[in-house]
C-alpha cells in the first residue's frame, strides 16, 4: 500500500481472529486518468473523504474443504466504508447507509493484480458514483419532475437502483466498472458505467431499454448526468416498449436475398439513444426520434435528410402522410418537464374500450420474448442534448422547420384530432400548429405526443397487429401491385394503365374494370373497389364485357378478405405471411405481383369464371360434396415444397394457366364415420388453356409429393376426361369442370390412408 502511495492510519487487529484489518485515509490520485478529471479529483479532496468516518479494508479467511486441497484457495478482501450519519448527500431524498461493504475476491493463481490494485478499483467505483449522485441530489431539490418521473430506491456507493417508467415498473441498476486488469491499469483508459434493466411488476409494458443498453451507456458516460438519463428513460421507456411488443418481432420469414436466413419481419436499428429505425419487411423503413418528454417524430425512412436524397434500398411508403395525420398532436412542442407533476402516474394510455380486451403478458413471454435489432454501424453515433428547452428551439436539429415564423399560433381544440391526455383543468391554451403545415410536405416528420404514439401501436396481446403493422402490411400490399403495373409482360403494349389524377387506381380497358385501392383514413383500412368500365353506346363487343353488380360484390370481397382480410378481435387487416409474400426476391415472385400478371392477361370469360367458383365457395348448394376455394398462394399442409409461392402462373409457351383450388369436405359430423375418406383437405392444380378452351389436372404433379392423394388425382382425370366429351365448346370449361368436380368427387372407401 505504502508503494501505492496509499495514506494508511494504523493496522488494528481483530482480538478474536487475530485478522488485521486497515484503515485507508488517502489513495493515489495523481495518476492521468485523475489528472485529466480536475472536477472528480476536488470533489474526492474536498467532499468524499471528509464525510467519510472509516474506509477499512480486512483479510477475511474462507474455511478450506479438506476433501479439495488440490484446488486453489479463494481469499476474500471486504472494504467497508463508514459514515457518520445517512445523510451523506445533506439532502433528504437521498438516504444513505451507515456502513457499505463490498467484497473482492482473489485466488492464488491471480498473481497479476495485486490486492491493493483491487481495493484502488472498488474505490474508484465509489468516487465515480457518488461524484455522479453528488449533482443528481441537487437537481432533486429543484427539479420537481424527476420525482414524478423515477424512484430512488437504493444507493451504497457501489451501486444504485432507480424505479422509474408506468406506475415505476421499471428498474434500472448503475455500477461503476474500473479497470481491473494490469493491462488496464497500466494504461490511461477510465472506467465506464454499467446498467442492467429489469421489470419488477406485472405490467402491461415490460421494460426493452436492454435493446438500447449499448446506446445509452455511452450516453450516461459522455454526458455524466443522471438528470439528463433518467429524463432519457422517461423519454424512451414507453415509444419503446409499445414498438418491442409488436407482433411482427415474432414472426419469422426466410429472405431469399439475404442468404435464405430466417429473419423477423420487423426490424429495429438504434441509431442513437433517442433515434431508431423501424424497418418493415427489408422494404419499407419508419425513422422515430425522441425529442422531448412528450414529442415524438414520425416520418418515412427511405429519405434520409443527411443525404437530401432517396435511399435506394428502401422504397417510400404510400398513404404514408394519411396514416399519420390520425395521430398527429403537436401538443408536445409546448410541454416542458417542468409541466410533468406528481399526477403523472395516474394517467393511463389505454381507452376503458380498450382495457376490456386487455392481456398482459406472462413472466415467461416477458423474459424469453426478444427484439430484433440490427447493426447500428450505418451511421456515425450522434447524441442528442437533452435540456427543459423545447426541441425546436435548436436551429441545428435536423428537422427544424424552416417556416417556423410563418406558423399561426392556435388553440388547442383547433389544432388537435385526438383526445386529449390532460384533464380539463390542465389544457394548453397555446399550440404551435406545425402539423397543419407539415402534413402537405412530403419529407417532413409528424409530430405525436406519447400518448398518441402509443395507441398507434396498441394491441391487447402478443398476437395481434397494431395499426401501424396493419398499415404496413397492406401498403406493401399495394406497393407490389403498382411495382407490376410498371413491368408489363408486353411493355408495347400494356393492358394495365394507371389513372392519371386518382391515385392507386388502375383501368383494364379488355376486361372493362377498375381497380382502386381506396385507403379510408378514419379507420386507416384499405379495400379493393371495382367498376364496370362498360359502355352501352360503344360498338366493341371484345373490349366492352358487361359486369353485373353481383359479380362486382363477389370480386370485392373475396379479393379483400383475400389480401386485406379483417382480424375479428382488432378490426384490423391482418394479411397471412403467404399473401404478403415477403420471402420473393422479384415482384413476379409475390402474390399480388402475379394477380396484376393476371389481370394483364387474363381472357375476360375466363375471369368471369373464376367469379362463379368464387361464388360456389362463398354459398355452396347443399348437393355439393367440396368446397373449392380458389387460392393465390400455395397454402401450408398442401403436400407442395413451394409454400407461400404464388398458386396463379402464366405459361405462354402453351398459352395456358395454372390455377390451384383447395378442395375442403363438406361432409357432415354425422356422416364423417361412413366417409371418412371424403373428410380430406388437398390442392386441386388445373391447367387452362386459352386457345384450345381444354381444363387439365396438371402434368407436373409427378414432380410434386403426392401425400397420398395418387387415387383422388386419378379421379378427377377420369372426371374432366368425361366431361371433355360433353361439355359445350362455346363456354368456357374453368367453371364447368370446377362444378363437376365438386359435385360428382367420390373417392372409394377403400383408399383411405392416414394421408387423406
Amino acid at each position: 500500500f505504502q508503494q501505492k502511495k496509499t495514506i494508511c492510519k494504523n493496522i488494528l487487529y481483530c482480538p478474536w481472529t487475530g485478522i488485521p484489518y486497515l484503515d485507508i485515509v488517502r489513495i493515489l490520485t495523481d495518476d492521468d486518468s485523475f489528472v485529466s478529471n480536475t472536477e472528480l479529483l476536488s470533489y474526492i479532496n474536498e467532499y468524499f473523504w471528509p464525510r467519510i468516518q472509516s474506509c477499512t479494508i480486512q483479510l477475511a479467511y474462507i474455511v478450506r474443504d479438506i476433501g479439495r486441497e488440490h484446488k486453489s484457495a479463494t481469499r476474500q478482501w471486504t472494504l467497508n466504508l463508514s459514515l457518520f450519519n445517512k445523510n451523506y448527500f445533506h439532502n433528504a431524498f437521498i438516504k444513505t447507509p451507515y456502513n457499505s461493504i463490498v467484497v473482492c475476491n482473489q485466488t492464488s493463481q491471480e498473481t497479476s493484480i495485486k490486492i491493493v490494485d483491487c481495493i484502488h478499483s472498488k474505490l474508484r467505483a465509489a468516487f465515480e458514483l457518488t461524484h455522479l449522485f453528488e449533482n443528481y441530489s441537487l437537481s432533486l431539490l429543484e427539479l420537481t419532475d424527476l420525482h414524478a418521473i423515477s424512484k430512488l430506491i437504493s444507493f451504497n456507493f457501489f451501486k444504485c437502483t432507480i424505479h422509474y417508467g408506468p406506475n415505476f415498473a421499471y428498474a434500472v441498476t448503475l455500477t461503476y466498472n474500473s479497470n481491473q486488469t494490469q493491462q488496464e491499469l497500466n494504461s490511461i483508459v477510465e472506467g465506464t458505467f454499467d446498467l442492467r434493466f429489469q421489470t419488477i411488476k406485472n405490467t402491461f409494458l415490460p421494460t426493452y431499454h436492454q435493446t438500447l443498453s449499448r446506446k445509452l451507456i455511452l450516453f450516461l458516460n459522455q454526458t455524466r448526468s443522471l438528470k439528463q438519463f433518467i429524463r432519457l428513460l422517461h423519454m424512451t421507456a414507453i415509444p419503446l416498449s409499445s414498438i418491442a411488443r409488436l407482433d411482427c418481432f415474432n414472426r419469422p420469414i426466410v429472405f431469399v436475398n439475404h442468404g435464405s436466413c430466417a429473419q423477423a419481419i420487423l426490424a429495429l436499428v438504434p441509431y442513437t439513444e433517442s433515434r431508431w429505425r423501424l424497418i418493415f419487411g427489408q422494404i419499407f423503413t419508419l425513422d422515430i426520434q425522441i425529442c422531448g418528454p412528450n414529442l415524438i417524430l414520425v416520418r418515412d425512412g427511405s429519405f434520409s435528410v443527411q443525404l437530401n436524397s432517396s435511399l435506394s434500398e428502401f422504397a417510400p411508403i404510400p398513404r404514408l402522410k394519411e396514416f399519420l395525420s390520425v395521430y398527429a398532436d403537436d401538443r408536445g412542442l409546448t410541454f416542458e418537464f417542468s409541466d410533468i407533476t406528481n399526477c403523472f402516474h395516474e394517467q393511463d394510455f389505454i381507452f376503458s374500450e380498450q382495457q376490456a380486451s386487455l392481456l398482459p403478458l406472462s413472466s415467461n413471454q416477458m423474459t424469453n420474448q426478444t427484439l430484433n435489432t440490427t447493426n447500428d454501424s450505418i451511421l456515425q453515433n450522434s447524441f442528442m442534448e437533452i435540456t427543459t428547452q423545447s426541441p425546436v428551439a435548436s436551429p441545428s436539429d435536423i428537422y427544424d422547420v424552416i417556416f417556423r415564423d410563418s406558423l399561426p399560433i392556435t388553440s388547442a381544440s383547433m389544432s388537435s384530432n385526438v383526445r386529449s391526455d390532460h384533464t380539463d383543468n390542465q389544457q394548453l391554451s397555446v399550440l404551435y400548429s406545425y402539423n397543419r403545415e407539415l402534413l402537405t410536405k412530403v419529407n417532413y416528420p409528424v409530430y405525436m405526443t406519447q400518448h398518441t404514439f402509443f395507441q398507434m401501436l396498441f394491441t391487447p396481446d402478443g398476437h395481434q397487429w397494431s395499426k401501424l403493422e396493419s398499415f404496413l402490411a397492406s401498403s406493401l400490399l399495394v406497393r407490389q401491385f403498382a411495382k407490376a403495373v410498371t413491368e408489363p409482360a408486353d411493355a408495347n403494349n400494356p393492358t394495365v394503365r394507371s389513372t392519371p389524377n386518382e391515385q392507386d387506381t388502375y383501368r383494364i380497358e379488355h376486361l372493362s374494370l377498375q381497380i382502386s385501392f381506396v385507403f379510408d383514413i378514419p379507420t386507416t383500412l384499405y379495400r379493393i373497389c371495382f367498376i364496370s368500365l362498360f359502355d352501352s353506346t360503344s360498338q366493341q363487343q371484345q373490349s366492352n364485357i358487361f359486369w353485373s353488380r353481383d359479380e362486382l360484390q363477389i370480386m370485392e370481397i373475396f379479393f379483400n378478405n383475400t389480401f386485406f382480410p379483417l382480424s375479428p378481435l382488432s378490426n384490423l387487416i391482418m394479411p397471412s405471411i403467404d399473401i404478403l409474400s415477403l420471402q420473393a426476391s422479384q415482384n413476379l415472385s409475390t402474390a399480388m405481383g402475379s394477380f396484376e400478371r393476371m389481370l394483364s392477361l387474363i381472357h375476360p370469360r375466363i375471369l368471369k369464371d373464376l367469379v362463379k367458383i368464387i361464388g360456389l365457395e362463398q354459398n355452396p348448394e347443399s348437393h355439393h360434396l367440396w368446397r373449392a376455394r380458389w387460392c393465390l398462394a400455395i397454402p401450408q399442409g398442401s403436400g407442395f415444397t413451394q409454400v407461400g409461392q404464388p398458386a396463379i402462373y402464366y405459361m405462354p409457351s402453351r398459352s395456358s394457366f395454372l390455377f390451384m383450388f383447395q378442395f375442403i369436405s363438406r361432409i357432415s359430423q354425422n356422416d364423417s364415420q361412413i366417409n371418412i375418406s371424403n373428410t380430406s383437405t388437398f390442392i386441386v392444380p388445373l391447367i387452362h388453356d386459352m386457345i384450345s378452351n381444354q381444363t387439365t389436372l396438371w402434368d407436373g404433379l409427378n414432380k410434386q409429393p403426392t401425400m397420398g392423394n395418387e387415387v383422388k388425382y386419378q379421379t378427377i382425370i377420369k372426371i374432366l376426361h368425361t366431361l371433355r366429351e360433353t361439355m359445350n365448346q362455346n363456354e368456357c370449361s374453368l367453371y364447368p369442370s370446377i362444378l363437376e368436380l365438386i359435385t360428382r368427387l367420390q373417392i372409394p372407401f377403400t383408399s383411405n390412408n392416414t394421408s387423406s
